[in-house]
C-alpha cells in the first residue's frame, strides 16, 4: 500500500453491520472503531473516534491504547482535522519515536496539510485575479 493511500481506505456498509452486529467485547469495540474509520460517512467517523477517545483513555491495556491513538488520528486525518491528527502522532512519537507506521502517517498529513494549503492560496489569488478583472471591466466599461 502506498503511503498516500492509507487515507484512501473505505470500508463498506456490510462490514460495518457485521462489526456492529458482534458481542460488545474490548477486542470487538477496537474493531468497529477501526471499521468506523474507514467509512465514507463523516458521522460514523466521528463515531470511530469517539469509541478510540474512550479507549485511549484506559491505561492498565498499553496495546490497545497504541492502537487505538493511531487510528485516532487516521480518523481526524481523514475528517481533514489535520492539526489534530499531527498533535496526535506527535505525541505517539514522542513515546514511540521508531513507529513508522505512526512515522508515515505523519508525513502523510503533513503532505496533505501542504497540498491543501497551496490550493486555498491558489483560490483566494484566483477570486482576486477574477473581482479585479471585474472591476478593471467596469471602469474600462464606464469610460
Amino acid at each position: 500500500m502506498q503511503p498516500e493511500s492509507i487515507l484512501d481506505i473505505r470500508t463498506d456498509n456490510e462490514t460495518i453491520l457485521a462489526a456492529r452486529s458482534r458481542p460488545v467485547t474490548r477486542e470487538n469495540q477496537i474493531h468497529l472503531a477501526i471499521v468506523l474509520v474507514g467509512s465514507e460517512n463523516a458521522a460514523e467517523i466521528e463515531e470511530g473516534v469517539a469509541i478510540l477517545e474512550e479507549i485511549a483513555k484506559d491505561t492498565e491495556h498499553r496495546e490497545d491504547v497504541r492502537i487505538s491513538v493511531y487510528y485516532l488520528a487516521l480518523a481526524h486525518a481523514r475528517l481533514q482535522n489535520y492539526d489534530r491528527s499531527t498533535k496526535i502522532l506527535d505525541a505517539l512519537l514522542s513515546v514511540e519515536p521508531a513507529n513508522l507506521q505512526a512515522s508515515e502517517l505523519r508525513k502523510v498529513v503533513q503532505k496533505k496539510m501542504k497540498k491543501e494549503a497551496l490550493l486555498g492560496l491558489g483560490l483566494v489569488g484566483g477570486a482576486a485575479a477574477l473581482i479585479g478583472g471585474i472591476v478593471i471591466a467596469g471602469f474600462a466599461l464606464k469610460k
